[in-house]
Parts: structure tokens; sequence; C-alpha cells
């Protein structure tokens, strides 16, 4: 394969490193944000605010049905075919859509998830649902980032999302703290929401400046079948990975309301998570590559990416790993003594973590060559099985049970991912 492609691709993975920096200060300001927050909040108050966080996360990711991710083709071939009465198209439909659905989700978990606690004899958790209220807002901001996005200003739609809402949103709760009021995690919830919602504001107001003004005088061509044929494969694989890595509170929470076990595994999670972004973020930098070389069928070049990904990946990882490892107990200190007995629950999280950061890349190297389906379907037999087994274990080992669910599929489907990879190079 000519070097050109590769020397082609070059300014796009400067901006991915600078995606990545901005990625790690969006860690960095949200980690301080819980660590007030744990600091602030009683032990029932931090529950109810982790299970409110862990079921809207869940639900933003449903909420868009996908259109988010398949905005970044369709609106890019819009644009540079100037068929303007389909991008108007998309873009109605979408937000249309988006929040329509994004309040059918809010009413039915205000039915359904209040209604089993209640069946449970646990406390009414008014946190969930107030901020579950934010969806739509949620939802609509996490399309327009990647409308932004596709109409060229990546980084300034991204550098919002990642640094300007957890900035406000720390800045809040700060200033709440430093007063005499108590902190509910009611009050949390709504400054996350108000938060968001002048996320969504700024967002909107950006993603209208630079949308063509040709756009805004078409007359809109629908197309909701082909469009959603499109999206909803692209939304499956996103949610169940989403479940299995944020749902592990919410069971905690059923098995034990409002107990200290969902917020060791909240914080361990969170600091866990942490070698999750080192998957997530350097994909921004192989995965044009990886586009070129699949479409040329190089064989050799895919090999060698891999093999050079692994390499520079799983060094950062390592060390990832080894300072929670040796300094783990400290880190869950921060956020009080009472959440240092969750450094076993941190361990668990932080291998499996470890191996799906490491072939963070594999999946889609696999639906780049065909396999959506051996994907999807994997994918959801890893999630059945760890949501079973996080009852199972969490009800008979607490946090360590429910990280342990989590990490065990998780390895496995990972691993399974690149014996995948390695099989299919031996038929190319």
């Amino acid at each position: 394969m000519p070097e050109s492609h590769l020397l082609d691709l070059r300014p796009n993975n400067f901006r991915s490193l600078f995606l990545f920096v901005l990625t790690l200060g969006n860690y960095a300001l949200m980690y301080l944000a819980n660590i007030v927050l744990a600091r602030s909040l009683t032990v029932s108050a931090f529950d109810d605010y982790s299970v409110a966080l862990s079921i809207v996360t869940m639900l933003s990711t449903l909420a868009t049905l996908g259109l988010e991710k398949y905005a970044l083709r369709a609106i890019v071939l819009f644009r540079n075919r100037q068929d303007w009465r389909k991008f108007r198209g998309f873009w109605v439909f979408s937000l249309r859509t988006i929040s329509s659905f994004s309040v059918l989700l809010v009413v039915l978990l205000s039915i359904s998830l209040e209604t089993l606690l209640a069946l449970q004899h646990a406390d009414y958790h008014i946190a969930i649902v107030i901020f579950a209220g934010f969806l739509p807002f949620i939802a609509i901001s996490l399309f327009l980032v990647e409308v932004i996005s596709a109409l060229g200003a990546h980084l300034l739609g991204f550098a919002i999302y990642r640094l300007f809402l957890p900035l406000v949103y720390l800045l809040l709760i700060t200033g709440h703290s430093s007063s005499s009021i108590p902190l509910t995690a009611s009050a949390a919830v709504l400054y996350f929401g108000a938060a968001w919602t002048l996320t969504f504001c700024v967002i909107r107001y950006i993603a209208k400046l630079l949308t063509p003004s040709a756009v805004k005088h078409a007359i809109p061509i629908l197309l909701p079948k082909k469009w959603l044929a499109r999206s909803l494969p692209l939304v499956f694989n996103s949610l169940m990975l989403t479940v299995m890595t944020s749902s592990g509170v919410v069971i905690l929470e059923l098995l034990f309301p409002s107990g200290l076990q969902v917020g060791i595994y909240a914080v361990a999670a969170q600091t866990g998570g942490f070698i999750s972004l080192v998957g997530t973020s350097t994909n921004r930098y192989y995965l044009p590559i990886m586009v070129v070389l699949v479409e040329h069928k190089d064989k050799t070049g895919i090999q060698q990416l891999i093999y050079q990904r692994t390499v520079v990946v799983g060094s950062l990882i390592l060390a990832l790993f080894a300072v929670i490892a040796f300094f783990g107990q400290q880190l869950l200190n921060l956020f009080g003594s009472q959440f240092g007995s969750g450094y076993l629950t941190l361990v668990v999280i932080a291998t499996g973590a470890s191996v799906s950061a490491l072939f963070a890349d594999i999946p889609y190297y696999l639906q780049y060559m065909g396999f959506n389906r051996v994907v999807l379907s994997s994918t959801l037999i890893a999630t059945i099985t760890m949501v079973t087994l996080a009852f199972y274990l969490g009800n008979a080992f607490g946090t360590e049970g429910v990280a342990i669910a989590y990490m065990l599929p998780v390895v496995l489907l990972f691993i399974s991912f690149r014996i995948m990879v390695e099989l299919r190079f031996r038929r190319f």
C-alpha cells in the first residue's frame, strides 16, 4: 500500500491526540466533582446520585437511537452533495425523534423503575426521576456534538462537551458545598441537569451558526425508515457495552437499597474506568488508518497496525493499572474513608477495563470486515451473562461479586474478538 495513504492521515492523528487530552481533562473534572459529592452527601444520598447517573447514562445512549452516530456519515454526504433538502429533513427528523423518544423513556422510567423499587419496599428515589427529566436536553446535546463534528468543527463541539459541561457542573456543586445549605442528591442532579441544559443551549447556538444558510430555507425531505434502518444497528452495540459498564450500580441498588455498597461500586467503577479512556480515545487515532487498510485488503498493514497499537496502548494500560494496583487505596480514600474497602472491587474492574481498552479497536475491525451480526450477537450474550451473574454474585459477595460479573464477560468477549480477527487473517 502506498505510504501516501498514511501520510494523509497524520493531521487527523494529531487532532485525535488532542481529543485524548480533552478526554483526560473531562475525566479529571468529573473525578473532582464526584470527590466533592462523596464528601458532601450522606451515604444514601450519594447512592441515589450514583444510581441516577448510571440510569440516565444508559438511557441517553438509547435515546439518540444511533442517529448521532449516523449523523457523522449522513450530514457529511448531504453537505458534500449540497443536498440541502435531505440535510434539513435529517436535521428536523432527528431532533423530533430524539426529543419524543427521550420523553417516552422518561415516562416509562418513572413508572417502571419506581414501581419496582416500591415493590421491594425501597425508598422513593426522586433524584432518578429528576435527572431523567433532563434526558431530552442530554440526548439532543449528544446528537448536536456529532452534527458540529460533521460540519467541520470537531474540536469545538468536543471541547464544549468534554470541558465546558463538567467545569460548569463542578463550579455549581463546589459553590453549593461551600455554603451552609446541605447538599442533597436531588440538588446534585438538578445542578448536573442545569449544566447539561446550559451546554445544550451553547451547542445548539453553535450548530445553527455552522449550518449552511441554504439548509434553513430548504424544503425538508424525510426518509425516516431509511435513516432509522441505518442508525439503529449503530446504537445496539454501544448500548450493550454501556449496560455492562453502568448497570452494576443499578443492580446493587436493587439488591441493597440505599446501602454503602452502591457508593463503593460507583467510586470504584469510575476510578477503574479511567483505563477505558485509553481504548476509546486512541481509537480516534488508529481507526482512520485501519479504514484505509481494510479498504485495500492490506493484511500485512492491518497486522502491523494491531501490533503497533498493542505495544503502545498496552504499555500505557500497564502503567495505569500499576498506579491503580499500588495507589488504589489512596485514590478511594479521597472520596472518604468509608470507600477504602472497595480496593478489591477497584482492581477487578480495572482488570476488565484493561482488556477492553487493549482490544477496543478489534470490534471495529470485525465490523468493517462485514461481521456485524457476530459482533452484536456476541456482545448481547456477554451483556446478558453480565447482568445475570451480577444479580447472583452481587447478592452473594456484594461489590466484589458485581465487579467479577463485569470483568469475566468483558475479558472473554474481547479476547474472543481478538481470536476471531486472527482466524480471519489466516483465511484472508
